[in-house]
C-alpha cells in the first residue's frame, strides 16, 4: 500500500503583515480556536491562521453572531509558535454587499430642450441622496464601533497600551498559559495581570521560565491588548532582571 503524502503548508514568517485580506471567522465548535483562511491564489495551499484575542477580534464576533457568512476585509500581523501561524488583527471592516442596479423606466429628457417640468425630475438633496443610496446599496461598513458593539469587563485594561521593561513574575495557571503579574510601578500603581500571547518571542521566555523558579522577575516589553475586559500582552522583547536593575538612578 501506498502512504498518502502529508501537505504541509509552508508557515508564514513572523513579522509579515497581512494587508487588505479578505476572510471569514472559522470555529469548528465553541472549545476551538478561532481561525481564519487566507487563499494563497493559484491553485496553491491556503494559509489557516489562528486569530489573536484583541478588541478586533470581539467586534468581528459581535458581527458575525447576527449574520455567520459575514466576510470581512483585515490587516493584521502575523505572529508563529511551535509550527503555528497567529495573526494579531490591526483593522477589520465588514464587507456588505451592494443592492443591484434598476435600470430606467422611463425615456430620457431631450438634453436639447429648453424647458422641463417639475415632473421629469426632483433636485432636492434629499431625493438625490436617497437615488444614490437606492443605486449603489450599502457602502462598505466600519465594525469598529465602540458603541453598537461595547466591550464589557475591567476598563482599566487599556488596549494599545505600552510598557517599557516592566517587572513582573510569572505565573503558568493550569490551562498551560504564562500569566505576567506586573509589579508596581514608582506611582505605586500597577497594571491588572495580562495573558501572555504566543510568539518566537513568547517561546523563548517560556523555556526560559520553565527552568527557573516561580519567583524569578523579569522585565517585559509589549503592547497590551483588551479582549472582552480580559488582559493579553504581545510580547516585543524581555529579558531577565539583572543586580544592576535593582539599583536607584
Amino acid at each position: 500500500m501506498q502512504t498518502v503524502p502529508v501537505i504541509k503548508v509552508p508557515l508564514l514568517r513572523e513579522g509579515t503583515r497581512i494587508v487588505e485580506a479578505s476572510v471569514r471567522l472559522i470555529k469548528s465548535d465553541e472549545s476551538s480556536a478561532i481561525m481564519i483562511e487566507i487563499d494563497r491564489g493559484r491553485g496553491r495551499d491556503a494559509d489557516l491562521l489562528v486569530v489573536l484575542p484583541n478588541r478586533r477580534l470581539a467586534e468581528m464576533e459581535a458581527v458575525n453572531e447576527k449574520d455567520p457568512n459575514s466576510t470581512f476585509r483585515v490587516v493584521g500581523d502575523v505572529f508563529i509558535y511551535k509550527n503555528q501561524n497567529f495573526l494579531l488583527v490591526s483593522e477589520a471592516t465588514q464587507l456588505v454587499d451592494h443592492a443591484e442596479r434598476g435600470h430606467p423606466v422611463v425615456v430620457p429628457v431631450d438634453p436639447n430642450a429648453e424647458q422641463s417640468t417639475g415632473e421629469d425630475y426632483d433636485d432636492s438633496v434629499a431625493s438625490i441622496v436617497k437615488k444614490l443610496e437606492e443605486a449603489a446599496g450599502s457602502l462598505v461598513r466600519s465594525i469598529r464601533s465602540a458603541a453598537a458593539h461595547p466591550n464589557k469587563g475591567n476598563n482599566n485594561v487599556r488596549e494599545g497600551t505600552k510598557i517599557t521593561a516592566r517587572r513582573c513574575f510569572l505565573n503558568r495557571i493550569d490551562a498551560g498559559a504564562w500569566i505576567a503579574v506586573f509589579l508596581a510601578d514608582s506611582t505605586g500603581l500597577s497594571d491588572p495581570p495580562c495573558t501572555i500571547l504566543p510568539g518566537t518571542q513568547y517561546e523563548r521566555l517560556t523555556a526560559w521560565a520553565s527552568a527557573r523558579d516561580v519567583v524569578t522577575p523579569v522585565l517585559l516589553t509589549g503592547e497590551i491588548m483588551n479582549y472582552h475586559g480580559h488582559g493579553f500582552l504581545v510580547l516585543k522583547s524581555w529579558r531577565r532582571v539583572h543586580s544592576s536593575d535593582h539599583l536607584d538612578n
